[in-house]
């Protein structure tokens, strides 16, 4: 099973500290150093927490009303990290089709494909805070419609094929990607689902490589990730998949020593290095391959601490 890191690019996200760009990719650098065999960028640009997290159930203090976060814009990060590490899986977690023509979007994840030597995972999902939406101009009406039409286009592009497409929001004449990256079928499509309702399922039994289980809004123990693989491959033997032809990729809250979560209500990882040994070892029993965290908090100290956890989830 493999071990991945989602990279605190956003504000306050680095022990309370933002980081700068040439920072992150530092930190990204030690991160891999320390053991971590893939690295995530989430893709969000200027959120309020008290509204934009109620829609993954988290209710913060009343404090935190009006107080806006952002972070760093999610593929000019991509390509860096691209250009500048080796031998390390890199992936979106998960971009926002809903920002980006998807024509141009398989454009730009075959460029970034092709920049790390074909180790990207294009993590893809329809968007979740309407804020941002709002402040930078997006439509976020039918996010879920908007996001399979853009499946529709981004899916053949990285096929190879030439695609003329008249959609309702999306629309393209005779369009390829030329020159093409090191793949031939181009990335993997991972989709996210935070609520997976019977159509966003479909989706994922359509048109993903891999699907992401997103823990840390919740419980991050493995108790509540057989249920919801169940849903996913009930959903992939629905539309004519077969479930195994699926990867499986978890995301874990996971907190070092006494830190405080900062998410209320929701249980991340924690304990002793052999504690969380054995919690990661409980997903790679379920058949998970890739195991990413979020981590509190995210400095170089929680980066020593893991790195011996991680050396014996590599062998799982």
């Amino acid at each position: 099973m493999q071990t991945g890191l989602l990279l605190p690019a956003w504000t306050g996200a680095a022990g309370g500290a933002t980081l700068g760009t040439r920072e992150l990719l530092t930190f990204a650098a030690r991160a891999v150093t320390a053991g971590f065999e893939s690295l995530w960028v989430s893709d969000h640009f200027l959120n309020e927490p008290f509204e934009d997290f109620k829609v993954v159930g988290i209710a913060f203090d009343e404090a935190l009303r009006g107080v806006k976060a952002g972070q760093w814009e999610c593929w000019s990060l991509m390509a860096a990290l691209a250009a500048r590490l080796e031998d390390v899986t890199l992936g979106t977690l998960v971009c926002n089709t809903g920002f980006r023509n998807p024509a141009l979007l398989a454009r730009m994840i075959d460029t970034v494909d092709d920049l790390c030597g074909g180790r990207l995972v294009a993590g893809l999902g329809a968007g979740d805070f309407a804020t941002e939406h709002r402040a930078f101009g997006y439509d976020f009406t039918r996010p879920v419609g908007r996001f399979e039409e853009a499946l529709q286009v981004i899916r053949p592009l990285l096929r190879g094929e030439t695609l003329t497409h008249h959609g309702e929001f999306y629309r393209t004449e005779a369009a390829q990607l030329l020159p093409r990256g090191p793949r031939a079928r181009g990335a993997p499509i991972m989709i996210g689902l935070l609520h997976g309702g019977p159509r966003m399922l479909r989706l994922v039994a359509q048109y993903a490589d891999e699907w992401n289980y997103m823990a840390p809004f919740g419980d991050s123990r493995a108790g509540l990730y057989p249920a919801a693989w169940t849903r996913v491959a009930a959903a992939c033997e629905r539309h004519g998949r077969d479930p195994a032809t699926l990867k499986r990729h978890v995301t874990v809250g996971v907190c070092v020593g006494d830190a405080d979560w900062p998410l209320p209500g929701s249980r991340p990882l924690r304990g002793s290095r052999l504690e969380l040994v054995d919690e990661c070892a409980a997903y790679a029993e379920l058949g998970v391959s890739t195991l990413s965290m979020v981590l509190e908090p995210c400095t170089e100290a929680s980066l020593e601490f893991l790195a011996p956890v991680l050396q014996a989830v590599k062998s799982m």
